[in-house]
């Protein structure tokens, strides 16, 4: 039997040298500073180490709590933009929406640029602390006499405006860093749904908090302390920008500097596809949350039903991002699930637009804008998790930034657009408007926007066909996990094939002949 045993071992040692010559993955190498649930006894075999974190959990509330808070800088003033006006003595609640979208263009490249360079706690800190400086500005403004006023909180803004460019990347970015393959898109969504509640914070907390324009010192309170708070809690909480350990194959892999990723982007059509669509819709939606007080006031529907609205478009925007995440988290089905979502959502968006046109129709509204705000917010963090799939390995904020920069730059010539095309409103419409505070308000004229809306109404549904006719993606972040489990899996073959030699079995894929006397 001595005989038997040598053929078979010698049949195992031809066996591992084929599978190494084919296996060049490294295996495990524990940084010796590391005390680790890291490298398990599993992931030690396959050769991986891998490992998520706790803090992960923090490091998200952060995130989030960063976007709620300087997404309610930028729309607390959009549904009560009358009384504002009058405060501030102008068109200033207008400027204070527009300067977000203005600021965040150029800034976006050096934000994209700087969190590449220097990590995502450095862009972290930028984004807390411009936040919450210039919502101290803004507040202490509210002190000064017109027409200083306005100007000085316009220059807040204007700094609180500079955090968006930061946080806009952040959630597919800590996604990315510091969470496993399967909760990655819940992870984003959390991060990204952050923004749209921080909307229906501001359309449901604006009207009932001023109603005169004595109160909106009050808002500028409730803007500035949750700022300034989330700036000091990242401060403390978020101590570096990637665990030691990463969660996933594709997270440990040197992503592209700066450059290299801006033109690999711009490179890959499929992306170039995304981008504008994506773009198109985070800039309707902005247009949407800045103007839909100026959309219903002149059918008679007052500031408070206009921020039922937004609030109703983000209630159903949590639920259908929500599913969205989970769906593609189970299924992997990204481009299919943002195609259906677009589509739908695009038909009940054009519809609600029409119906802001006509009054008394409020119990056709409501239904109306909830099932837009669920499918149009599911394409929002599946779209952001396409971008990191399809452009890979380039860093999530070049490839997550330059969409939500398009959004910015979209949203802008959507305002600035619709607003050039306002005409006068007629006679009958005069009657039941409700944008002029009082008979000697003019600071606030209502106008008709037929033509604002037809025109939205074609780049909507062009911007639909675009993506359901010729976006084709490929998942490449999610094919090279695949080839690396593929090489684990080969290095578990490795150990279990070395195991037996050791011991001095045959491998079960090895047949020996028994030895005949």
């Amino acid at each position: 039997m001595e005989d038997g045993r040598e053929i078979a071992t010698d049949k195992i040692d031809i066996q591992l040298k084929e599978i190494k010559s084919e296996n060049p993955y490294k295996p495990c190498e524990r940084e010796p500073s590391v005390k680790s649930n890291g490298c398990g006894k599993d992931e030690e075999e396959n050769g991986i180490q891998l490992r998520v974190y706790r803090r992960r959990w923090m490091i998200l509330l952060v995130v989030a709590l960063l976007n709620n808070t300087n997404t309610i800088s930028w729309i607390a003033y959009a549904s009560v933009s009358n009384i504002v006006n009058i405060f501030y003595e102008g068109d200033w609640a207008g400027y204070f929406s527009v300067v977000y979208m203005a600021v965040t263009i150029p800034v976006g490249f050096l934000a994209m640029w700087l969190s590449r360079k220097f990590g995502l706690r450095t862009a972290i800190l930028i984004a807390a602390w411009t936040n919450g400086i210039g919502g101290f500005i803004r507040f202490s403004a509210s002190f000064l006499a017109n027409p200083y006023r306005g100007y000085v909180a316009l220059s807040g803004q204007a700094i609180a405006a500079i955090a968006y460019p930061f946080i806009m990347f952040l959630p597919t970015k800590v996604a990315g860093a510091w969470f496993s393959e399967k909760e990655r898109g819940l992870a984003t969504t959390i991060g990204v749904m952050s923004n749209p509640l921080g909307v229906f914070m501001a359309s449901v907390i604006s009207p009932a908090m001023v109603t005169a324009p004595a109160h909106v010192v009050f808002l500028n309170a409730f803007t500035f302390v949750p700022s300034i708070a989330a700036a000091i809690l990242a401060t403390i909480v978020v101590k570096r920008s990637e665990p030691k350990i990463p969660p996933t194959f594709s997270a440990g892999v040197q992503q592209m500097d700066f450059a290299a990723g801006f033109a690999a982007c711009f490179k890959n059509v499929q992306y170039i596809i995304l981008l504008v669509v994506m773009g198109g819709g985070i800039g309707m939606f902005n247009c949407l949350y800045t103007v839909i007080s100026e959309l219903l006031c002149p059918s008679g529907y007052s500031n408070s039903f206009a921020g039922l609205c937004s609030a109703l478009m983000i209630v159903g925007g949590v639920f259908g991002a929500t599913a969205s995440g989970i769906i593609v988290d189970r299924t992997g089905r990204y481009a299919e699930t943002i195609k259906i979502a677009m589509a739908v959502a695009v038909i009940f968006g054009l519809t609600f637009l029409q119906l802001t046109l006509r009054p008394n129709l409020h119990w056709l509204i409501v239904p109306t804008v909830l099932l837009f705000g669920v499918l149009g917010l599911a394409t929002y963090p599946v779209g952001l998790q396409l971008s990191a799939e399809c452009t890979y390995p380039v860093s999530e904020e070049t490839s997550t930034g330059l969409i939500v920069l398009m959004g910015q730059i979209q949203s802008l010539f959507y305002v600035l657009t619709m607003r050039f095309l306002y005409r006068d409103i007629g006679q009958d419409r005069e009657k039941i408007q409700v944008c002029r505070v009082d008979d000697n308000d003019k600071a606030n004229k209502p106008s008709d926007a037929t033509v604002s809306i037809m025109v939205f109404s074609v780049i909507a549904a062009l911007l639909a066909l675009l993506l359901i006719g010729l976006f084709r993606p490929v998942y490449k972040r999610m094919e090279a996990e695949n080839a690396n489990r593929a090489k684990a899996d080969k290095d578990k073959e490795i150990a279990l094939a070395e195991k037996k030699l050791n011991a001095g079995l045959p491998n079960e894929n090895t047949t020996t002949t028994p030895l005949t006397a």
